[in-house]
């Protein structure tokens, strides 16, 4: 299998820098670096997830649980730093079913259909957005990693932190105390709001179909051409899916409706890697920094 490029690291800013630092143990710690080390050379050769064998995954996993045991290290449940996950974050490696579908389907197409970069894009005031970059033969430009052709499929979310109170201690008037544990202060709640199909980049072939090269292009023909790159088409996630919260401990589903199906646990966050854990729908997801 052909193995990927090493990533570039992305420089943080001093004021985010700190507060990752505070999110998690400080990057200077050798053992830290030897953790993130060995997760990043486990990730590389499995095309994001997608082509990794049972023995890469379980390599995988491995790493990761090493390199989140550094969140928890010094306190049980540590509180997440908003400011340091805001952010531009491109996916490394996942086992989201849903994610690797695409993946290999791309991989499987004999390049009919490119995946390019993958992003996950968080501010500090509750909004996020996933991001896709698609490629289609003959039809967009290519879609290839670390490029912005083809086309980018974007869903945006809204996202509260869970209140590691909300759902209380649960106890039995009777001795045989059961207690029901608290959400992790890690934890999001997420509302889906809006999908769209954006920034259409035409192939060469393409457009000269519209303008052919040797006519001249008149105003028609630039105007078309604008129409296609900047053509966007939105949908109104009205039926939207709450992850993570439950209906009377999050405000994010008193604003819009939607089916608790699981949470997101930022399992591991600082100046340029993030981990998150998708309960419910399920998944795990590696992010590198790019902004």
């Amino acid at each position: 299998v052909a193995r990927e490029g090493r990533r570039e690291r992305a420089r943080a800013s001093p004021r985010r820098a700190s507060a990752s630092a505070q999110a998690t143990t400080s990057s200077s710690s050798p053992g830290l670096r030897e953790a993130k080390r060995a997760l990043l050379e486990a990730c590389e050769g499995t095309f994001r997830g997608s082509a990794a064998s049972a023995s890469e995954r379980a390599a995988v996993e491995e790493a990761q649980v090493a390199l989140e045991g550094f969140t928890y290290k010094s306190d049980a449940d540590p509180d997440l730093d908003l400011e340091a996950l805001a952010g531009r974050w491109r996916l490394r490696w996942t086992n989201a079913n849903d994610v690797l579908s695409v993946l290999r389907l791309a991989r499987d197409s004999l390049g009919a259909v490119q995946v390019g970069d993958i992003f996950q894009t968080f501010d500090a005031r509750g909004s996020l957005t996933n991001e896709i970059r698609l490629g289609l033969a003959f039809l967009t430009q290519s879609a290839a990693r670390d490029t912005e052709g083809g086309l980018a499929l974007k869903v945006g979310a809204r996202y509260e932190r869970v209140d590691a109170g909300a759902s209380g201690v649960a106890t039995t008037k009777n001795d045989d105390a059961k207690k029901k544990p608290s959400p992790s202060r890690r934890t999001l709640a997420l509302v889906f709001e809006e999908a769209k199909v954006t920034e259409l980049r035409i192939s060469d072939e393409l457009e000269l179909v519209f303008a052919p090269a040797l006519l001249p292009r008149g105003a028609v023909n630039h105007r078309l051409l604008l129409a296609l790159r900047e053509a966007e088409a939105r949908f109104d996630l009205s039926s939207a899916v709450a992850i993570g919260a439950t209906p009377s401990s999050s405000s994010v589903t008193n604003r819009k409706t939607g089916a608790p199906v699981g949470a997101y646990h930022v399992t591991y966050l600082d100046e340029d890697t993030l981990i998150g854990r998708a309960n419910g729908a399920g998944g795990t997801f590696i992010f590198d920094r790019v902004a």
